[in-house]
């Protein structure tokens, strides 16, 4: 193989920031999601095992697809707890975008760039998440004994998404994190693992890795989005010990936050959150007396989300 492992990728909520739930009941989603589910290259073997393993478990045929939108109350949990299996070896990443911080936006640059007036936040989502994995894939390589990883992308097909503009954007910011030009005041991707032509998607129906990865990002919409019929089950909770963790300080609990567990923008939507929606984000590391804080605010990011959707590489 030419990659040393491997990322799935789906989504959960739309990328449209007008009229939003649950303010009103036939509006857009509150948030949008999108998760990965990280896999060493040799590990891509066993993917339709799992994958049968919890249809199995939830009383499904093997060789079926696991569509976690459609699974009965009771199976959205079995599903969940079986993804944590300690034989399961892979880390989770979900970057969950609120959208109520854009509510109305318009960032014409961004949209004539993607090619898509609504391209651009679901891109500018994945860069969170490739900034957080890619770093994840450095840092870890090491301990498998991988001097010089890569890492391949396969993306679920999502309609009404162009591929080929979502490529060129992450050429882009491979190029100018390999030229010291990005246009950020906190992280950047790794560009030493991305390969422009490792970059695929594929039918969730297809491929048991975006089945899995189907599993794991609509748990974690469905347990913050109130217009969800299933936002009281929070059953994202299971799969803690899955998302991948931050260098944790001696003597402390280990911290999700931000790294396997990303919410944003943090610091002004920390006041947005309802009290369940704070104590499931909480639940992952994160600290919302600190975010609500005068001294977090006072250190509130130059940019917000909306201006940090593009670089100043693009036109």
């Amino acid at each position: 193989m030419d990659y040393h492992y491997t990322l799935f990728i789906d989504e959960a909520g739309d990328d449209k920031v007008a009229r939003l739930k649950p303010d009103h009941s036939d509006g857009n989603s509150e948030w949008l999601c999108i998760g990965g589910y990280l896999v060493r290259a040799e590990a891509e073997a066993d993917l339709d095992r799992r994958r049968d393993e919890i249809l199995l478990a939830i009383r499904g045929q093997p060789g079926g697809v696991l569509h976690y939108r459609n699974l009965r109350k009771w199976n959205r949990t079995i599903a969940a707890q079986k993804l944590v299996s300690r034989t399961y070896a892979a880390r989770g990443f979900v970057v969950c975008s609120c959208k109520k911080t854009m509510l109305n936006h318009h960032n014409d640059r961004a949209a004539a760039a993607s090619g898509n007036q609504r391209d651009f936040l679901y891109n500018f989502v994945m860069r969170l998440l490739l900034e957080r994995v890619t770093r994840y894939v450095v840092n870890a390589a090491p301990r498998h004994g991988i001097a010089n990883p890569v890492l391949r992308i396969v993306m679920a097909s999502r309609k009404g998404h162009h591929f080929g503009h979502f490529k060129a954007y992450v050429l882009t910011l491979i190029n100018q994190a390999t030229g010291g030009t990005t246009w950020l005041d906190t992280r950047e991707i790794d560009a030493s693992v991305l390969r422009y032509t490792l970059i695929d998607r594929a039918p969730a129906s297809q491929v048991a890795g975006l089945q899995l990865a189907d599993v794991l990002v609509s748990a974690f919409f469905q347990s913050i989005e109130q217009a969800s019929p299933n936002y009281a089950d929070k059953v994202a909770l299971h799969l803690w010990p899955l998302m991948a963790e931050r260098k944790a300080q001696p003597g402390r609990r280990v911290n999700k936050s931000n790294e396997g567990v990303t919410f944003y923008p943090a610091t002004q939507v920390a006041h947005l959150l309802t009290p369940e929606q704070a104590t499931f984000f909480e639940h992952f590391g994160y600290d919302m007396a600190w975010l609500r804080s005068r001294k977090a605010q006072k250190k509130v990011q130059t940019f917000t989300q909306t201006e940090r959707m593009w670089s100043r590489q693009n036109p």
